[in-house]
């Protein structure tokens, strides 16, 4: 368990209240920056096949999200912040030695998979939105 001196507050990118950008790009993410601490919702196109080198060496974690607004986004970074906190908290960086990469101790499973779980949420309400079929 973290210190509590020690705890730090993951930072959260919250989109412009108004527009759609995730829906710019082939597929959108919920992605979370362990080395700098951070969250936030994208759309790319570069990265929608492929999982990005940070992502594969753990320095990154991301969940796809469907294409929704900016103030859904922004309520979905804001509900699970609070399980990043936890998991940027829970995890340490390996640079030395190779592989690079992270360690997660013991309490990042839960967080990782509340995150995941609030991100399937986001998927149902999506496809059960009345006008989908």
């Amino acid at each position: 368990m973290p210190n509590q001196d020690q705890v730090k507050e993951i930072a959260r990118d919250y989109l412009a209240e108004e527009g759609a950008d995730l829906e710019k790009g082939r597929a959108a993410f919920l992605s979370v920056d362990l080395v700098h601490g951070r969250i936030r919702a994208y759309a790319a196109d570069e990265y929608a096949d492929i999982a990005p080198v940070l992502v594969g060496s753990g320095w990154h974690m991301r969940w796809p999200i469907p294409p929704i607004g900016n103030l859904r986004a922004n309520a979905l970074i804001a509900d699970a912040a609070k399980h990043a906190d936890n998991l940027f908290n829970m995890v340490s960086l390996r640079i030395e030695p190779d592989p690079h990469g992270v360690t997660l101790y013991a309490g990042a499973g839960t967080a990782i998979d509340a995150i995941q779980r609030r991100c399937a949420e986001e998927w149902r309400t999506h496809y059960e939105a009345p006008g989908r079929a």
